[in-house]
């Protein structure tokens, strides 16, 4: 009889950065916070290893977004929806915000229109898929393997949407408040099939900084 794997969650280890390698990007070491939370690594055992952002780039991100949404928004609809639901498309959402835009489209509705507009085929979003996989992948594998890092540090979402293409987990985490009041996350990056070290380093950094702290009068 197969023995049930534990959850990811259980038997974290506050231990769980020593000797860990960690890619920091130059540019990001102007943000006070990212350098703190960078200190809190050091100090539990991490390495951390300066290096120079990969100069490349996405490349039909968002037509990406935009075929994906055209073909996935009726499958879903369709698979999910209620049976009675009479919109569909995108076309159809569109055409039922038009009826009231004060009320169901306020901010307008420019990214629909976008993909609707886009005339993309199948074969085009295949296409598209690929190539932002592979640049994704080697934004970070290039790093990875020259520097032999663990993973990649980043502040929030500003390496999201190349983690996103080329599949690679991620995890952020609270790191502080900057000057104005917003909240800033430090964003781990690994390789696939890493979710379990990513919950751990997310862990142990969480025990150490204990920046974890509501705003203000928040209730």
């Amino acid at each position: 009889m197969l023995e049930k794997s534990k959850p990811l969650y259980q038997d974290l280890s506050e231990e769980s950065l020593v000797g860990k390698r960690f890619g920091v990007i130059k540019r990001l070491l102007e943000d006070p916070l990212y350098v703190d939370a960078l200190e809190t690594l050091k100090n539990k055992g991490a390495e951390i290893v300066e290096i120079d952002q990969e100069q490349i780039g996405l490349p039909d991100f968002i037509r990406l977004l935009n075929l994906e949404m055209k073909r996935d928004l009726p499958q879903y609809i369709m698979k999910y929806g209620d049976p009675n639901l009479e919109l569909v498309s995108v076309k159809d959402v569109i055409d039922f915000n038009l009826k009231d835009t004060i009320t169901y489209a306020p901010y307008g509705q420019r990214l629909f229109n976008g993909i609707v507009a886009d005339t993309g085929t199948a074969e085009d979003l295949a296409l598209i898929h690929q190539k932002l996989q592979d640049n994704g992948r080697m934004f970070f594998d290039v790093p990875f393997e020259k520097y032999q890092l663990d993973g990649l540090l980043s502040i929030n979402n500003y390496h999201a949407g190349y983690a996103a293409v080329a599949e690679y987990p991620a995890i952020t985490v609270p790191m502080g408040y900057s000057e104005n009041g917003a909240p800033k996350g430090l964003t781990f990056i690994s390789k696939p099939l890493s979710e379990a070290s990513l919950l751990n380093w997310a862990y142990a950094y969480e025990k150490a900084s204990q920046k974890r702290v509501a705003p203000a009068n928040y209730q």
